[in-house]
């Protein structure tokens, strides 16, 4: 995002800083040993997003995004290669958790750490321990997963979330037994729902191993114990992944993150629910976006008719016009975008720029919209839309995330991809590496309050919208990058700075679209400048 510059710059302080998620707080992980197609993608990764004076041996003559980013390479932490896809438990804590945990130990980096990136090439999906493809329902049975879960027997998860609780054992008495490990079912996120920083959590007891109770189906796992034992966010770290079908792709996503303006006029928020009554329920309805069943510690709300309330009516930044709710069933109800030809009466076109993409996908009741030529929206529909810069992709489908490091689907996983998303445009994206049960799909509205209307960098507002860890989801963009809005650019000169204020107070401006340029419009103002001074002055930027 583009912040003026602060005229006092302060030595980088590594612990105990409040403000937002910075990049001396980041830690890049590659492996320049994983090759496909001889190119070193994983490297190549790394290098353009640190530069090439921290990530030797690529192209050579890339500045970076950030002057401050730390990076570990695995092929010089004595580790065997992890191959991109899926990984097993026990290579998962020889090639992964042990060399991170050593590095970050030597280096006396654990509690200045707040965030891991992870490089194209790493593998995403951790296997359960005793039964390795349950979380893809194999062959198509619909029983795999369930009995597994039932059982209380459910290790598998994304790498990326097993990494969050790095200095947690998880796996410690696992013996195929009912939640005889924290490995068994999720746990549930400390920061889960937070609309503060990370960096307002200490990390005084990350090396301090924790208490956990076991709590309904799963199990879902809660904190206990109290003070050092009691897990907090502070405990944590938050983990993005820099992924996408090719190096260009991911290239060109980690491009779009940096300097995010949305214009807040044209943008569009499509909420495709596919079915429902288009009114907040209270408690579980049937609707996937609203549903608390089998894991019902996370469930949050009713949450596309939130988020239509809350940037359609409560906080009107974004013109409500572009705030799209549709939950008709088939063909004619479905959202799809003008870059696609699509047969005659079939699908609600948008040709606008998208900046959040949610929808029930393939899971959208009914038939789906076919092109002209006869293809199904299923695997396609996010080919056919324009994107904003800084867009957000979060579907309720199983599956969404399983094709990176060219893993592929199986047949009867007919679902858009994330990585296509991300090569069609997009910037950011909130994955599935395994069925995730519809109860633990990330939260728009989180989304929406920290990232689309806040100040919160990505992870934090991304995993402030993830109700679980040791589970299904992970993150895909530039951990640091953040969004602003054209209506706090109140000097329309691309930045934000005081002068944004000063133009503010000389001809007073409705920002939140509320009949009136009141007093709240100056504090979103005040708000975003306070936050970015933070910035600027704690990375010295």
């Amino acid at each position: 995002m583009a912040f003026a510059a602060s005229a006092t710059a302060m030595a980088q302080p590594v612990v105990g800083v409040a403000g937002p998620l910075r990049d001396a707080q980041v830690l890049v992980i590659y492996d320049s040993r994983i090759l496909v197609g001889g190119l070193p993608v994983s490297l190549r990764v790394a290098e353009h997003y640190a530069g090439s004076a921290k990530v030797g041996g690529g192209v050579g003559g890339k500045p970076g995004k950030y002057s401050g980013l730390l990076v570990l390479d695995l092929a010089t932490a004595g580790a065997a290669v992890a191959a991109p896809g899926n990984i097993s438990a026990a290579d998962f804590a020889t090639k992964l958790r042990l060399p991170i945990r050593t590095h970050l130990t030597n280096n006396n980096l654990a509690r200045q750490v707040r965030c891991l990136v992870l490089c194209k090439g790493l593998p995403h999906r951790l296997q359960d321990t005793d039964a390795p493809n349950t979380g893809d329902f194999v062959g198509g049975n619909p029983t795999d997963f369930p009995a597994e879960f039932d059982a209380r027997d459910a290790t598998c998860a994304s790498v990326d979330t097993e990494l969050m609780l790095l200095w947690q054992d998880l796996t410690v008495g696992e013996a195929g037994g009912a939640a005889d490990s924290k490995s068994d079912g999720c746990i549930l996120n400390p920061y889960w729902r937070s609309q503060a920083s990370i960096n307002n959590v200490t990390t005084a007891n990350i090396l301090v191993g924790k208490v956990f109770t076991a709590m309904g189906n799963g199990p879902i796992w809660t904190p206990g114990g109290s003070g050092a034992t009691r897990l907090t966010a502070g405990d944590m770290y938050l983990v993005s992944r820099l992924d996408g079908h090719t190096v260009a792709d991911v290239e060109a996503m980690i491009d779009r993150s940096q300097s995010i303006i949305a214009d807040v006029d044209t943008s569009t928020i499509l909420l495709d629910e596919g079915t429902g009554d288009g009114s907040i329920n209270p408690a579980n309805n049937g609707e996937f976006d609203n549903n608390r069943s089998s894991l019902q510690l996370l469930y949050d709300s009713d949450d596309y008719e939130q988020v239509v309330a809350l940037m359609g009516t409560t906080d009107r930044r974004f013109a409500p016009a572009n705030i799209r709710h549709n939950n008709a069933p088939g063909a004619a109800g479905f959202y799809v975008g003008t870059r696609l030809n699509w047969g005659a009466g079939q699908g609600i076109l948008i040709s606008a720029p998208v900046s959040l993409l949610a929808t029930y996908g393939s899971n959208h009741q009914g038939a789906l919209p076919t092109t002209t030529a006869g293809v199904s929206a299923r695997m396609i529909f996010a080919d056919s839309f324009n994107y904003a810069p800084g867009a957000i992709f979060n579907t309720i489908e199983s599956w969404n995330g399983r094709d990176f490091g060219g893993l592929g689907l199986l047949a009867f996983q007919q679902q858009e991809q994330a990585a296509d998303f991300v090569a069609a445009g997009g910037t950011f994206a909130l994955c599935h590496a395994w069925e995730p049960l519809a109860d633990s799909i990330p939260d728009n509205r989180y989304l929406a309050i920290n990232f689309l209307l806040g100040n919160l960098t990505w992870a934090e507002a991304a995993w402030s919208s993830v109700p679980a860890l040791s589970w299904s989801q992970f993150v895909i963009g530039d951990p640091l990058a953040r969004l602003g809005r054209s209506s706090e650019d109140v000097d329309e000169n691309g930045m934000f700075s005081i002068e944004d204020l000063l133009a503010w107070e000389r001809t007073p401006s409705d920002i939140n679209r509320s009949g009136a340029a009141d007093a709240e419009d100056r504090a979103i103002v005040i708000r975003l400048l306070r936050h970015a001074e933070r910035f600027d002055v704690a990375a010295a930027r």
